[in-house]
């Protein structure tokens, strides 16, 4: 559920800032708002000190070779910029080297000084190179050498008596250092590049350090941006932020700020209230979702996580379908806990609920890794009703409507007190409509005569009831988008047939990879081979575009179709109190 916030504002002296600040923040129970932008030196030094660490910190390499030092932060935070810096320079002079090298290369290996010799004695070389297609003659007084040729150019040189120029190819400057004499630079560099990344790797043992560097660095950023946003009138200072209702006595109880003078009130409609959501310990594990795709309930909306949690697991064992596979995400489940066992529950309990509800779904529809022919104690278990395509359609029909159901009788309860509660029915009737027309037209099932008269329930009860006489002003453009929204509750409806064509999808997928490894039969060594690494490339891929398929489909039923039915437009901004995650 969505925790009650009360608007704290919160009145200090000057002189006390400091220590109303520390206490704030050793309670860690207040949102902070700014109410100015939180800007000061300090604060900007801080920022680029942790930078600073962060690259330091994703420059360290995870190797065995690292020990801790015991230094401090600020020493290997220094040791490892110089390093980098020096490894900056040496792949510097590697790219320009190797450049100088792919430059000369043609021309072979050649001492440039020899040039120079040559010249004070009155003989002029010069390198040119020109197209394949281009013939090559030599200026008057000169002698053409050919030196290399390759699939684009020719590469010669003129000798001369006497300095000249030639405009007609194009000329190669002289390098200053010889082939010879780059390779072994090159060489030279990588080799000390090598060396500093030793360095690197002996420094591995304080990542530990740097990463309690980068979390203290981090605390102290957000105290001082909470001090520099602090609003100010005179010798007066003030602070505003959000608190759940049930911590407001720990901020007026606490002795820090017994000088201090503390306005507790309800939140207003323009304030943007941060949502903290508790839940029981059964609702937790779907919290992992919200926070991979980052989703947030408003505060004045509805947290939907337990319905989410149970319709998400519905969805995946549909989708998924198979109660091999199902068996396999539960067996690395298991696995993954125990060599994780540090990691958060969360993610792996929902991960062990979403296997056992695709066993359970995969046992009632008889399905193992998609084979064709499974043992006789395995059929017994199997639901034929479940073997019928138009049926699992049906039933995917019934669990949309079910699902939009409960949203709009969630609207109903909390609306129970006005008579819009009324027009949450009339969607009601209007969903199962849907449902009956869904059937006729996409299952040929016949439509009921009593059809007609839900519609006429439905409209009645939606058009009348919408909206008061009083807020028709406001609400005309609802009464306006009635059509297109009766048409989009049809099309909601029917979307939960993806739940039965991505399922359908994948067995099919996974019969046609076990045909293909098959269906030759195994009589060598060699062959078996060859199928188990069909078997295992086209499951596994299967698999992925399963997990593909969950995130696509079973989120998009519940954050899309299920939360636009139930007015939530997960608009929420996260609770994040000003607190000291790390004591020093």
């Amino acid at each position: 559920m969505i925790i009650p916030m009360k608007k704290i504002i919160l009145l200090c002296l000057k002189e006390g800032q400091e220590d109303v600040l520390q206490a704030l923040h050793e309670m860690g129970v207040l949102h902070v708002t700014h109410s100015k932008p939180p800007i000061c030196d300090e604060l900007e030094k801080e920022k680029e000190y942790y930078d600073r660490l962060q690259k330091a910190y994703d420059a360290l390499p995870i190797s065995p070779a690292g020990k801790t030092s015991g230094d401090a932060a600020d020493v290997t935070l220094g040791k490892m910029e110089k390093l980098a810096q020096r490894r900056k320079e040496l792949e510097e002079v590697c790219e320009k080297l190797t450049y100088e090298k792919q430059r000369i290369q043609p021309y072979g290996n050649f001492d440039p000084e020899q040039f120079l010799l040559l010249a004070k004695n009155g003989i002029t070389v010069r390198l040119y190179r020109s197209p394949l297609h281009q013939p090559v003659t030599a200026p008057d007084g000169c002698m053409l050498f050919m030196i290399n040729t390759d699939k684009s150019y020719n590469y010669f040189a003129f000798i001369g008596r006497k300095d000249f120029q030639c405009d007609d190819y194009e000329e190669f400057q002289i390098p200053g250092q010889s082939l010879a004499e780059i390779e072994t630079g090159i060489v030279n560099a990588e080799k000390e590049m090598k060396s500093v990344s030793g360095e690197f790797d002996l420094l591995s043992g304080e990542k530990d350090v740097i990463n309690e560097a980068l979390l203290r660095t981090k605390e102290r950023i957000r105290f001082l941006e909470v001090k520099a946003g602090m609003g100010s009138a005179e010798n007066i200072l003030y602070l505003k932020g959000f608190c759940p209702a049930d911590a407001v006595d720990k901020i007026l109880n606490v002795s820090s700020l017994k000088g201090c003078g503390v306005v507790v009130a309800d939140p207003s409609g323009e304030d943007e209230v941060p949502t903290l959501i508790r839940n029981p310990k059964w609702v937790e594990p779907i919290k992992s979702i919200f926070d991979m795709i980052n989703i947030l309930p408003g505060y004045t909306e509805k947290d939907i996580s337990g319905v989410f949690l149970i319709f998400f697991s519905v969805f995946s064992a549909i989708l998924i379908g198979d109660a091999g596979y199902g068996a396999f995400f539960l067996l690395i489940t298991i696995i993954s806990r125990k060599i994780f066992s540090k990691a958060p529950a969360a993610p792996f309990i929902l991960l062990g609920i979403l296997s056992v509800c695709t066993i359970v779904w995969g046992v009632l529809t008889g399905v193992y890794f998609g084979l064709s022919n499974i043992p006789a104690p395995f059929k017994a278990l199997r639901v034929d009703w479940l073997n019928n395509e138009k049926n699992i359609m049906h039933l995917c029909f019934l669990i949309g409507s079910i699902h939009l159901t409960v949203a709009h009788a969630w609207n109903a309860i909390r609306m129970m007190n006005s008579l819009k509660a009324i027009a949450q029915f009339g969607w009601i009737c209007m969903t199962w409509m849907m449902y009956i027309t869904a059937r006729a037209m996409i299952l040929d099932a016949t439509f009921p005569a009593w059809g007609y008269y839900l519609l006429f329930v439905a409209l009645g009860c939606v058009v009348l009831f919408m909206t008061t006489p009083r807020q028709i002003k406001n609400d005309w453009p609802d009464l306006m988008m009635f059509p297109l929204n009766v048409i989009s509750n049809f099309v909601d409806v029917v979307s939960y047939i993806r739940l039965f064509a991505v399922g359908s999808a994948s067995l099919a997928v996974a019969m046609s990879f076990n045909e293909m490894a098959l269906e030759k039969g195994i009589n060598s060594i060699f062959a078996g081979l060859i199928a188990a690494l069909i078997l295992f490339l086209g499951h596994g891929l299967n698999i992925a575009l399963m997990a593909l398929g969950i995130l696509v489909h079973g989120v998009r039923l519940n954050t899309l179709e299920f939360s636009g039915h139930v007015g939530v437009q997960w608009k929420g901004i996260p609770f994040n109190p000003f607190s000291k995650k790390q004591k020093k």
